[in-house]
């Protein structure tokens, strides 16, 4: 079995790293993995580093995270350790390995729970973009694009804002609001002329106008 293979039939288990989870998760939007994937990543990274320094009950759950890679692993140590500082990394690694093996429902209700139970975590906006990317993953536009609109109202300087921006615009091209959706593009690109998210809303906006091209030659 060549090594494709076997990353292949590695998605396919819950024996999901939870970086490849992450790639997964990004690249079924489109996203440029070695970009979009950091600024979750920071999170996780900050919050591990965080629950490593604590003391107490939290020292065991805080040895398990740092260890912890397979969606079982973090299922194990959510389970066991609900309570702890780790908690919330656990749960959140879990909705985005459930994202990345294309399990959108599972992937939603950790998103759910981990917003209903940390409301002021640092890491709430992510959970959030996730959840909307889970109903637009799953089909269910209308729903996403109200999603991808109130998380733009609700966090407009957010690190994950231009995912926002980029999630709204493909759900407007999905139903065909071609014009809004490259609206969106350029109104990014006018904007953020140095932003290192530029490249990728230049190439989604090529994409759209070959789209657009197929269609209407089609008509």
């Amino acid at each position: 079995m060549n090594k494709n293979a076997k990353n292949e039939a590695g998605s396919k288990t819950d024996d999901v790293p939870l970086v490849q989870g992450v790639r997964l998760f990004m690249q079924k939007q489109g996203v440029v993995v070695y970009i979009a994937g950091v600024g979750i990543m920071l999170a996780v990274f900050v919050l591990v580093f965080y629950a490593i320094r604590v003391k107490r009950d939290n020292e065991q759950a805080s040895r398990l995270l740092g260890v912890a890679q397979t969606q079982k692993q973090f299922e194990d140590l959510y389970g066991q350790y609900p309570k702890s500082s780790a908690a919330p990394v656990a749960l959140f690694a879990m909705a985005a390995s459930r994202f990345g093996v294309g399990d959108y429902n599972a992937a939603s209700a950790h998103y759910t729970e981990f917003i209903r139970k940390y409301p002021k975590h640092p890491m709430l906006s992510a959970a959030e973009l996730g959840q909307t990317m889970c109903s637009e993953a799953s089909g269910d536009t209308d729903k996403a694009l109200l999603g991808f609109n109130s998380f733009l109202l609700t966090h407009p300087d957010s690190y994950l804002t231009p995912q926002a921006l980029f999630g709204k615009a493909r759900c407007l091209q999905v139903t065909g609001k071609w014009t809004e959706a490259r609206i969106v593009y350029e109104n990014f690109i006018a904007a953020n002329p140095k932003s290192k998210w530029r490249q990728q809303a230049e190439s989604a906006l090529q994409s759209l106008d070959r789209q657009v091209r197929v269609k209407t030659q089609g008509s």
